[in-house]
């Protein structure tokens, strides 16, 4: 994008435009959550498949410059490289939809039962496994457009005050102002992270939180940093 439009030549931060009064006061709130000793079991010998292959092609993968592409076009007839990126995928899966994660979900929207609440996943199995069992409405790119109208129409109404979403929520949709939002998952890039921020941020008279739900000892704790690694920038 820099190629194409240039350097940025103005930027503020959230916290900046809040402080102005453009914005609401909010918070952050970070979680750590822990697998269970299965999970922890499948994380490990799925991540231990995955790194034992870099270990014996990081030279050639890197020689273009771009590594996962390059692996990607590799994986196409190496069945070793097909093998091992499936086993990259399937451990972020078990990192991103912890099972821990819905039962700290459920204890954060027992803490605001009075707030219309916001619940962001990377992961569509996710926004239907909390739906389910917390029995809350939800949206996905799945969701047929008159049902989402009636979901949004419902949260922006007051009908119900809680709703869990997927990425089709990130953008382009005039989501109803919410006065908390939980991020069960995300990616790790840090524009995703201000447009989730930025749904809880209409000006109101109380303090906003964003609540993010992190598994230890996998790579949603690097993704994690990295996505807020610019937070301040908006």
């Amino acid at each position: 994008m820099y190629e194409l439009a240039g350097p940025v030549v103005y930027r503020r931060s959230p916290e900046e435009l809040a402080a102005e009064g453009h914005l609401a006061q909010f918070r952050r709130r970070r979680i750590p959550i822990d697998l269970s000793d299965d999970e922890a079991l499948r994380y490990g010998v799925l991540m231990n498949e995955w790194k034992w292959f870099l270990a014996r092609n990081r030279a050639a993968l890197s020689q273009g410059g771009d590594f996962f592409g390059t692996l990607i076009r590799r994986s196409g007839s190496d069945p070793a490289a097909r093998a091992a990126l499936r086993a990259h995928h399937q451990a972020r899966m078990i990192a991103l939809n912890a099972e821990a994660k819905i039962s700290v979900a459920a204890g954060i929207l027992a803490d605001h039962r009075a707030d219309k609440v916001l619940i962001f996943s990377e992961y569509n199995l996710l926004v239907d496994q909390v739906a389910r069992r917390l029995g809350l409405p939800s949206i996905t790119y799945r969701t047929p457009p008159d049902e989402r109208r009636a979901a949004l129409a419902g949260f922006r109404s007051g009908a119900y005050s809680k709703l869990v979403a997927g990425r089709v929520l990130n953008e382009g949709v005039d989501v109803p102002d919410a006065a908390v939002a939980i991020v069960l998952s995300g990616s790790a890039a840090p524009r995703e992270q201000i447009q989730r921020l930025g749904r809880i941020l209409r000006p109101k008279q109380r303090e906003a939180v964003l609540y993010e739900l992190v598994t230890r000892h996998t790579s949603e704790v690097g993704a994690s940093r990295r996505r807020n690694a610019r937070r301040r920038e908006a």
